[in-house]
């Protein structure tokens, strides 16, 4: 799966985390890993309730009005899930030695992680929004690249954004929820002119080359070559096929509706108050729940996105204490 899909990024990126010491402002010396750990820790999370809210700062990613999710998280090694998995009767008949120890995968160093999901126009995009991220929150993103292998010459957010995109590695599983309807698939789909035609015209070539070839003998001996250059046309017509599917299968799903970070906040925000709406007009006569219903529209404008919405990096539920559904937008940890 791509990168980029249904008008979203999925980066993933493996930062090399400096091996050797490091020494703290206090004079202590320690590892880079453990200091990392340290700035990742003091980096304030979402503000995923209540208590959160009331302490009022928020994740430095929710500056950026394109981040959905974000996170950030140092990998020191890489898990071991036990040996590789055989077939028992064939290692059985081979007398396998279980005792025998198998190569095992490890990292030359500690990785910091980072993975985001965010709004973006096409793959080209990624550069944009890596630049705005460098904007919105340079003094976060200095005190941990400080830690990093190869980021001490990163000054700007064009040098930022070329030091992430050396450490991407593909995003194999992308996930995105926000469709409501089932998408429009007929842009994917492939021509049968595209691919039927080119194996038609080499395939009659071929036909027509053996058929003439056959009639005249050998006297004609271009006939021949007229069927050799039909075989060889098939070969590459089914290439060429070939290429149309494989590049069709990796185009990414069109955009959903409103699956932009204001249009999602902005929906998050009118889904909690008309609940609210809802539960208080229980019962109104219709010329009162008419005029409730204007003033509702009045006061929180569904069509501006700007404003009245729901903060980013604010996580509520839909109506507090009555339905208890968590719906997160930006979480940092």
């Amino acid at each position: 799966m791509p990168d980029f899909d249904g008008g979203h990024y999925f980066l993933t990126a493996l930062l090399p985390v400096k091996l050797g010491v490091a020494r703290q402002p206090d004079g202590v010396f320690t590892s880079h890993t453990h200091t990392l750990r340290d700035v990742l820790a003091y980096l304030p999370p979402a503000l995923q309730s209540p208590a959160n809210e009331r302490r009022g700062v928020n994740s430095p990613f929710s500056r950026c009005r394109r981040t959905h999710f974000a996170r950030l998280v140092v990998i020191t090694d890489v898990s071991f899930n036990g040996r590789v998995g055989r077939d028992s009767l064939v290692d059985a008949v081979r007398k396998t030695d279980l005792l025998v120890a198998q190569p095992v995968d490890q990292l030359p160093s500690p990785y910091l992680l980072f993975v985001a999901d965010f709004d973006a126009a096409g793959r080209a995009d990624i550069d944009g929004y890596l630049r705005e991220l460098w904007t919105t929150m340079e003094p976060e993103w200095r005190l941990v690249l400080a830690h990093c292998h190869g980021f001490s010459e990163i000054h700007n957010g064009e040098s930022f954004a070329h030091g992430i995109r050396r450490c991407q590695v593909e995003t194999t599983m992308p996930f995105n929820d926000y469709w409501r309807i089932a998408p429009d698939l007929k842009a994917l789909e492939i021509s049968k002119r595209r691919v039927v035609g080119p194996l038609a015209a080499v395939l009659l070539l071929l036909v027509l080359g053996v058929v003439l070839a056959a009639i005249t003998g050998a006297q004609k001996a271009v006939y021949g070559w007229i069927a050799v250059a039909g075989l060889a046309g098939i070969v590459a017509a089914g290439f060429y096929a070939y290429r149309q599917v494989r590049d069709h299968a990796q185009m990414p799903l069109p955009s959903a509706p409103d699956n932009d970070l204001p249009s999602v906040l902005k929906a998050l925000y009118l889904q909690q108050h008309f609940v609210r709406f809802a539960i208080d007009n229980q019962g109104a006569t219709p010329a009162a729940l008419h005029t409730a219903f204007g003033a509702f529209i009045d006061a929180h404008r569904p069509d501006d996105l700007a404003a009245p919405s729901q903060p980013p990096g604010v996580v509520r539920s839909i109506v507090p204490a009555i339905i208890p559904a968590v719906v997160p937008v930006v979480v940092l940890a």
